[in-house]
């Protein structure tokens, strides 16, 4: 099985190939999903992506949403979590560069949405919902779990 940890940072996931556009950080590969993911498409099991869709720039987030999708096996796992816009946490950050809420999904799950766009990604939401992750900052996420559908 094979699994991506996108923008691994300092936080490495065992069992999955750890990827990170900052060699600093000694990833298993560097690699800029604003490019290209160095893997064929149809390839990868599982992809994970905790804190890192908001330092996607607006205007490139569909082209990353899509990247993922790409190197997705049928069926494939996304799990992702974003620092939701319903409260700080989205904003407090100056290295956050793209905003995201549960409605942000529809664009990637919802056939009308997509097509009004153009957007060839295509999830099916297994769960999908806000969690509390700080109380005290009064910092939510955003929490999904979602496959690919080819």
């Amino acid at each position: 099985m094979k699994k991506l940890n996108l923008g691994c940072g300092y936080r490495k996931e065992q069992g999955c190939i750890n990827i990170d556009n900052r060699a600093e950080v000694s990833p298993d590969i560097v690699a800029d999903i604003n490019d290209r993911l160095p893997f064929p498409s149809n390839s990868i099991d599982e992809v994970r992506a905790v804190d890192f869709l908001e330092h996607i720039p607006i205007g490139k987030t569909i082209h990353a949403v899509e990247e993922i999708y790409r190197v997705l096996k049928n069926n494939g796992t996304f799990y992702h979590m974003t620092p939701s816009t319903d409260s700080r946490g989205a904003f407090q950050d100056p290295t956050h560069v793209s905003f995201w809420n549960l409605n942000s999904w529809l664009y990637y799950t919802d056939d009308a949405y997509r097509d009004l766009y153009g957007i060839k990604a295509k999830f099916k939401i297994i769960s999908l919902g806000d969690v509390t992750t700080n109380k005290q900052l009064k910092v939510i996420h955003t929490k999904g779990l979602m496959k690919a559908i080819k």
